[in-house]
C-alpha cells in the first residue's frame, strides 16, 4: 500500500467518523441556566469534596479533575486519579457516595504496553508486544502487516484489522516512521510504534484526517514480506 492509496482509506475512515459524530451532536439544547444546575448540586446525595475523597482512597492516588453527571440516568461523579504510575477512572454513584466502576486507563490507545519504550536517534519511540522470528525486511521488501493507527487523543483514523485484510506495501513507500519501525521487525512480530510528526505527515498533517503536526500511534503487526 502506497501513501495514496493509505491516504485515501484513512481519509474515507475518518470523515465518516466526524460525519457521525456531527450527527449525533446536539444542537438544540441550551446551556443550563446557573440557578437550577447549583440548585441540583446542592440537591445532590454526594459532595463532589466527598466523592473526589472517595475514588482517592478508592485508587490510591490524587485526583486530577472531576465532574458531576447529574442529569444521567443514574447521576454519578466521575473522577480521574493519578496514582501508583496509573491512571484511573472513577465512577462515584451520586445517589449513595459509593464507587460505581473504576478503571485503569492506558497511556497510549490500542495493545496494552508496559516498561520504557525504545528510542531511536530520529525520535521514533517503540516498544515490542511480540519479538518475531527470522530475518527483518529491507528498505525495499514489500511487506504484509495488519495494522491500527490512532491519534494521540485515542481517535482511530484507520485500522486493516477493522477492516479484517491485511495490507502490503514496499517498505520504502510510506511514512518515514513506518520505514524505520516496521524495517527492524521480524515476521510474526507485533510493535507498537509512536511516530512524531517529523516521520509522519510533516507539520501540515493530511487534514481533515491527520492534524498539523500530529504524533502518531500504530499498533503494527508483521505478518510476512518478500524482497523485490
Amino acid at each position: 500500500m502506497n501513501r495514496k492509496s493509505a491516504l485515501v482509506c484513512v481519509t474515507a475512515a475518518l470523515t465518516a467518523t466526524l460525519a457521525l459524530s456531527i450527527i449525533a451532536q446536539d444542537y438544540t439544547t441550551l446551556p443550563p441556566e446557573a440557578g437550577s444546575t447549583e440548585k441540583k448540586i446542592r440537591a445532590s446525595k454526594t459532595s463532589l469534596a466527598a466523592a473526589i475523597a472517595t475514588a482517592e482512597k478508592s485508587a490510591g492516588g490524587v485526583a486530577h479533575s472531576a465532574a458531576m453527571k447529574l442529569d444521567a440516568e443514574k447521576p454519578s461523579v466521575e473522577v480521574t486519579i493519578y496514582g501508583g504510575g496509573k491512571q484511573t477512572r472513577v465512577s462515584i454513584d451520586a445517589n449513595t457516595g459509593k464507587v460505581a466502576s473504576s478503571a485503569v486507563v492506558p497511556r497510549y490507545p490500542g495493545d496494552a504496553v508496559t516498561g520504557e519504550p525504545v528510542t531511536t536517534k530520529s525520535g521514533l519511540q517503540y516498544y515490542d508486544i511480540k519479538v518475531g522470528k527470522g530475518a527483518s525486511p529491507k528498505p525495499t521488501s514489500a511487506c504484509t502487516v495488519h495494522y491500527s493507527g490512532y491519534l494521540v487523543d485515542g481517535t482511530m483514523f484507520d485500522s486493516s484489522v477493522k477492516r479484517g485484510q491485511p495490507a502490503t506495501f514496499p517498505l520504502n513507500r510510506v511514512i518515514p516512521g513506518w520505514t524505520e519501525g516496521v524495517g527492524s521487525m521480524k515476521p510474526g512480530g507485533k510493535r507498537k510504534l509512536i511516530i512524531p510528526y517529523a516521520s509522519a505527515y510533516g507539520e501540515g498533517g493530511r487534514p481533515p484526517v491527520i492534524p498539523p503536526k500530529a504524533t502518531l500511534i500504530f499498533d503494527v503487526e508483521l505478518i510476512s514480506f518478500k524482497d523485490e
